[in-house]
């Protein structure tokens, strides 16, 4: 089940038009940690982006997609149900907060360092230790330091 939505989450990657870091990126959103090329090796595996991009264009939902690409899956066939009232006009979120209470959304770069071994060791027992994901440590920490400087 969870690889069929990490791959429901592949499509929809490519029904968005994102490649590359943008791809990876919506996917990291998604929960699900994938490089470029763990990406490309999904798509072959789908039959390629372009015979996603043609069943995208025929209309057809994620999941009727993978039903499609891998018709021994599913047992029964697809319900098509239209969507309920609430679930078209659900409220927009604010685009200002995302789901971790105190991270502002903003535009991201990524940075790629080069650390001594035992500077990076520290931060991932320390980021273990504080429960949080090493990135998010090394955000906070830069964070920190920047707004002390004038």
């Amino acid at each position: 089940m969870q690889a069929r939505q990490k791959l429901e989450r592949i499509i929809e990657a490519v029904r968005l038009g994102l490649e590359g870091d943008a791809a990876v990126e919506f996917l990291c959103s998604s929960g699900y940690a994938m490089t470029s090329p763990a990406i490309a090796r999904n798509l072959r595996q789908l039959g390629g982006r372009k015979a996603i991009e043609n069943l995208i264009g025929q209309g057809i939902s994620n999941a009727e997609v993978l039903h499609s690409v891998f018709p021994e899956d599913t047992q029964h066939p697809i319900p098509h149900q239209p969507p309920t009232q609430r679930e078209l006009f659900q409220p927009v979120p604010d685009p200002a907060v995302t789901d971790d209470d105190h991270m502002p959304l903003y535009e991201t770069t990524k940075l790629t360092i080069r650390l001594p071994r035992d500077l990076y060791e520290a931060i991932r027992i320390a980021a273990k230790a504080e429960n949080k994901p090493q990135n998010q440590l090394i955000i906070d920490i830069l964070t920190a330091a920047l707004s002390r400087m004038p």
